[in-house]
């Protein structure tokens, strides 16, 4: 019998091959994991997962495992359970949907081609500096509202959010009996202060603007003070901005990797981007090459890579009985790349189904992606754009790997800018 916390250092070390491993050598529905004093139970069956995810939350929610980074993120979407997230839930569901883009597609347009402009005048991506930072401008037009932020608000709350990052993915199943230093700990502390008094002075900022969001007009409605609607904005921030981040990475890379499918991506842009500039959304539905780019880089690498529930009642799933407090963890990372579920798993193809049961790149019920809508808008309008003007060649050594925090992250990657052919032609004929 292995030993309480006896899979941490693996886990510490690469959580994304042990979650394949254990799952690859376990034939029943849930595969243990030994990341604490109790098992936790991966669910590698896709619909056991799906349905312990629409589970009802007085007997499968949220638990202590998220619940450990509460006190770094503070009590928001992200963390809460119950009542108390359905209630904010439905405050911020009413404002974050593909119908907020759409009203914003002129300015997020403009952002991506200001974008597409500096990558062809530097030459140069860096994908840890300039996709983010790109990403968080998006998020800021939804999230704040049209020109409800400055350059400088935004650069504070980029270096705010990652603060709260790092101590979250340092935070992820730390031993408990380690002992840490006092002033790494007051180190830690003024730092996460100084993140959440810099949020909060940009919310002041935004809160008193003519120009702020549906979004925040929502909050305000709801009931929720500096402090709470701080808090969900970073939740909201950490949720969306990083992780729509991450996922441009892996569409650059792959677009790099393969001219061909890069070529034939600027070729549907061409005929679909005339129409978007005229608030046409529905040409982007008719789209289907990017689209289904877009659903295979979510399947390879989904940035929401886990998740966990506690059960708070004694339930039956599938045949097997758990007590209050067992933890279930459901893994994208691992349910996307499962050779008993996919065909060449690790491979980029787009002759896929993306209706299977083991495609949750968003999870399902209750508590799925509020912002799923439009990530997936984005990451598309993304696509065609900089496909239709720029061309990628991979400057930085060796096969990118993902990098497992408090998301899926791209690695740090530099890459050559060029003008696409034809984009350059269609200047000449100009």
């Amino acid at each position: 019998m292995p030993l309480p916390f006896s899979d941490v250092p693996a886990f510490r070390r690469d959580p994304l091959a042990l979650l394949l491993d254990r799952a690859a050598s376990n034939e029943s529905a849930f595969a243990p994991l030994y990341l604490g004093l109790r098992p936790l139970w991966l669910v590698t069956d896709p619909k056991v997962a799906r349905a312990v995810l629409k589970w009802p939350s007085a007997a499968i929610d949220k638990g202590s495992l998220v619940q450990t980074i509460a006190p770094l993120v503070g009590k928001s979407l992200l963390t809460n359970k119950g009542l108390e997230h359905s209630s904010v839930k439905e405050a911020v569901h009413r404002h974050v949907h593909r119908n907020s883009v759409v009203a914003n597609l002129d300015r997020m347009i403009a952002i991506i081609n200001q974008f597409v402009t500096r990558m062809l005048v530097d030459g140069r991506l860096d994908t840890e500096k300039d996709l983010p930072l790109l990403a968080f401008q998006l998020a800021c037009v939804i999230v704040f509202g049209h020109d409800a932020t400055s350059a400088a608000d935004r650069t504070l709350l980029v270096n705010a959010v990652r603060t709260v990052e790092a101590a979250v993915a340092a935070s992820m199943f730390r031993l408990p009996f380690l002992p840490r230093w006092p002033g790494e700990l007051r180190r830690e502390t003024q730092l996460l202060e100084e993140a959440r008094e810099t949020i909060k002075f940009v919310i002041r900022r935004v809160r008193a603007s003519e120009h702020k969001s549906d979004v925040v007009r929502g909050l305000e409605a709801a009931g929720l003070d500096d402090e709470a609607l701080a808090a969900e904005v970073l939740g909201l921030l950490i949720a969306g901005h990083h992780t729509t981040g991450a996922t441009m990475g892996w569409l650059i890379h792959h677009l790099a990797e393969d001219p061909e499918l890069a070529e034939m991506i600027a070729i549907e842009a061409d005929e679909v981007l005339g129409g978007l500039e005229e608030n046409d959304d529905a040409r982007l539905k008719q789209a289907q090459l990017s689209h289904t780019f877009v659903s295979e880089i979510l399947r390879l690498y989904p940035a929401g890579w886990w998740t966990s529930r506690e059960m708070f009642k004694p339930v039956e799933i599938d045949g097997k009985k758990f007590t209050v407090g067992d933890t279930l963890m459901i893994a994208p990372w691992q349910l996307h790349r499962d050779a008993r579920l996919w065909f060449q798993p690790h491979e980029m193809r787009l002759d896929r189904s993306y209706t299977e049961p083991a495609y949750v790149p968003f999870g399902v019920g209750a508590r799925a992606c509020i912002g799923m809508s439009i990530a997936w808008f984005e990451l598309q309008l993304f696509v065609l754009q900089v496909s239709s003007a720029l061309r990628f060649k991979r400057l930085t050594a060796g096969a990118p790997q993902p990098k497992p925090s408090i998301t899926l992250l791209f690695p740090p990657s530099r890459y050559e800018v060029t003008m696409r052919d034809s984009a350059l032609h269609g200047q000449d004929a100009a």
